[in-house]
Formats: C-alpha cells, structure tokens, sequence
C-alpha cells in the first residue's frame, strides 16, 4: 500500500512478546513514569534546597536524565506510530491532538496565572509578549526564539521532539526510514564536530551573513537530495516542505549544539532498540549501537573543560554529562530487557499521565506558596516539597481525564474518518 504516496509496510510482530496493557506497552509507561517524576522531583528540590541544586548541577542532573529517557521512549515508539500502514497525516493529526490541546491549555493557564501573579514569565518574553506567545503556540519556539521566550520552561524538549517527527518523516518519504543503524550511528559520529557549530545560525547573537548561507545552503541540499530519493512527485513535494521546516528550525536551535546532537542521536538509538525488538535487525547489531552510543557519550564527555554556569555560578567538570546520561541508557535497557513482565499499577499509572505531569508541575511550583513553619516536626521545605509534588500529581490526573483522554479519541474520530474517505476513494 501506499502512504500519502510513500511506500509503507505494516510494522512487524515483535520478537518476543511484550507486556502491553490496553494497547499501552507497559515497559514504556514505567519508563514515562519514572521519567516525568525525576523532572518533577528535580524542578521542586532545586527551588528549595541550594545544596542540591548545586549537586544538580555539578554531578547528577535528574530532570536531564529524565528527559533522556523520554528521548530513547520517543525514538523507541513514534517510528512504529508513524509505519503502522495509515498515512503520513494521519500520523500528524494523531501526534497533534496527543500534544497541542493540553499544551495550549498549560500555556493559557499560565497567562492567567501570571496576570493574579502567581506564575512568572521570562523577562525576554515580556518584552514582546504578543509575538512570544503565538510563538509559543507553534511548540518550536525554543528553535524560534530561544529560552528566553518559554512560557513553561519544560516545553523545549518538545521542540526536540517535533523536529524528530520532521526527520522521521522526511525519512518515510525518501524511503530511508529503515535505515536505523546507520543513521544512529551517524547521529552519533556528528555530536564531536557538531560542538563547533555556533548556536541560533538564524536570529543568534553571532548571526550574519555567513551563517545564514548556510542554513540556506543546507536546506537546499537536503531537500534536493530527499526529494530526488522520493518515490513520486507527491513524495517530493512533502520532501521539500519537510526539509524547509525542519532543517532551519534545529540550525537555529539556541543552545550548545553538542546538546543538540546528542539528543537527536539518543532518539535514533532508541529506534534501533525498537528495531532490535520488533526482529528487523539482529539483536547483537542494536546492542552494539547502544553500547557504541554510550561510549561516545562518555568520551565525548571527557574533553569537556570545566565552564561555570551562568545561573549558579558553579564550576561545572566533564563528569555531570556521563553520570547523568548514561544511567538514563541503563534504565531504559534493563526495562526494555523486562519487556514481557507486567510493572506495578502506581506507575503505569503515572505513565499514562506523564506527559500532563511533565507540563503541569510548572504551574503548580509558582501558583502554591511555601509553607513557612513546620508542622508537627516536619520541617517547612519538606511540607512544600511534598505538597507539589501531590498536587502536581492531583492535576496531572484531572488534566489526563478532562483534556487528554477527550483530544486522544477525537483524534482518533478523524483518523478513522480519513481512513474511510481513502477507502471510499
């Protein structure tokens, strides 16, 4: 069959049986889970204890390794959401009301919070506020304007994941989606020379001529190699727009591209692993990229200089990345090695609402005030620490139910709509 002109085949049976529960693969929801819970532990603690902030930012950086972990989720599951046989917009609409209506409602809320003063807006994105908001409603505007213009700071990694279904997609339709191992690998290979290329090469500090040539440049090779590789003039033509949004948006991205690789890498090595699982390639080809990407991650980390952040003004040493990173690669393979075993309820549970978590608890740190006295022996900070974190989790779960679950099933109404209109054709 074909997939808005590309070529698609039904995802393969996977290897070994997974446990699933309700279609949901378990092992992915207690990796969410535990993803979206470390963000909010991290974003909580730092605020009320310096010393930990500090360690935070020295030598384990629990919210950075959550967010890794959601990244080899997302690299893991969207490729098998995006070859499931239907078409390439299908797959954007169901990916559109999966993430933008409780997004834009996050975004909304914080407005009003915001005008009561409970909730504080970066001062760069007061400076144009209306422009700063629509920007914000695209999901990119970290690549757009950097983090300066968030309005809930835990949505950049979003933008990371958007452009991912980009190349995801541009993939598809040139037919290279399947190439996993060697994409993976040289996703890897550009994260040392990818540390020399400026940030923002479009709007940054160090933008000129030079730099915007070659993101033109870019764009335009991209887009002519990936369109000649499509299958037809359809094809192309999605080709070419792909490559138009995606390219620029991440040579703009803001901050050290170092980063900016390794995430993209990171996502591609959990496409192998799906690839590993699903039986498209042998198993010691997907472990050997895993453990290669490990070993990338922790050399590249050794030329590192220590730098002092400009927020804490701590010395920061080559170890903080390895440490944090590489116990989120171990987490992920000793679940994935757990695949076919059921994991506790509590924590599918905080799986299924891990992405309302992941947004949510931004609103919830600034909205609750601190405690200010103990109260019998428990000391203040530990009161105000446990009450966002209970109080995230008491919104997550409403936000889940009244915004989620309702954009997930009209999301899948107009799939199914689309299908029909495509079989009726």
């Amino acid at each position: 069959m074909t997939v808005d002109g590309v070529a698609a085949e039904p995802v393969p049976q996977v290897e070994q049986p997974v446990r699933d529960r309700g279609g949901r693969l378990e092992f992915l929801d207690a990796l969410r889970g535990l993803a979206a819970l470390a963000v909010v532990i991290q974003h909580s603690a730092e605020r009320l204890w310096p010393g930990y902030f500090g360690f935070s930012q020295q030598h384990f950086g629990l919210g950075q390794f959550g967010v890794f972990v959601f990244f080899l989720v997302s690299g893991f599951i969207i490729p098998a959401s995006l070859e499931r046989g239907r078409s390439l917009g299908a797959f954007w609409v169901g990916r559109f009301f999966r993430l933008y209506p409780l997004y834009w409602a996050c975004l909304i809320a914080a407005m009003i919070l915001h005008s009561i003063h409970r909730y504080e807006l970066p001062t760069d994105f007061l400076s144009h506020p209306v422009l700063n908001f629509f920007n914000n409603l695209t999901m990119m505007q970290f690549f757009l304007g950097g983090p300066g213009i968030l309005i809930v700071g835990a949505s950049w990694s979003l933008a990371y994941e958007l452009a991912f279904y980009l190349f995801l997609s541009l993939l598809l339709v040139a037919g290279l989606n399947r190439r996993s191992v060697p994409l993976a690998i040289l996703a890897l290979c550009l994260i040392a020379p990818g540390a020399g290329l400026p940030p923002a090469l479009l709007n940054g500090s160090s933008a000129n001529a030079i730099t915007r040539s070659i993101v033109v440049v870019a764009t335009i090779l991209v887009a002519v190699v990936f369109a000649r590789l499509a299958a037809d003039r359809r094809a192309a033509i999605a080709a070419v727009v792909l490559a138009v949004i995606a390219v620029p948006l991440v040579l703009n991205q803001p901050g050290e591209s170092v980063l900016t690789f390794g995430y993209f890498a990171t996502m591609f090595v959990g496409t192998v692993l799906y690839r590993m699982t699903a039986g498209e390639i042998r198993r010691w080809r997907g472990w050997a990229v895993f453990w290669f990407a490990v070993f990338v991650i922790f050399g590249i980390s050794t030329f590192i200089q220590p730098y002092q952040d400009s927020a804490s003004g701590l010395w920061v040493h080559w170890i903080k990345q390895p440490s944090t990173i590489i116990p989120a690669y171990l987490l992920f393979a000793g679940a994935l090695l757990l695949r076919r075993h059921s994991f506790p309820r509590p924590l599918l549970f905080l799986g299924r609402i891990s992405y309302s978590l992941y947004l949510v608890h931004a609103l919830i740190l600034d909205a609750l005030p601190h405690w200010t006295r103990s109260v019998a022996g428990i000391p203040a900070q530990w009161l105000t620490f446990g009450g966002w974190v209970i109080a995230s989790l008491l919104l997550a779960t409403v936000t889940y139910r009244m915004i989620e679950k309702p954009s997930h099933a009209l999301g899948h109404r107009m799939i199914a709509r689309m299908d029909a209109r495509k079989r009726a054709a």
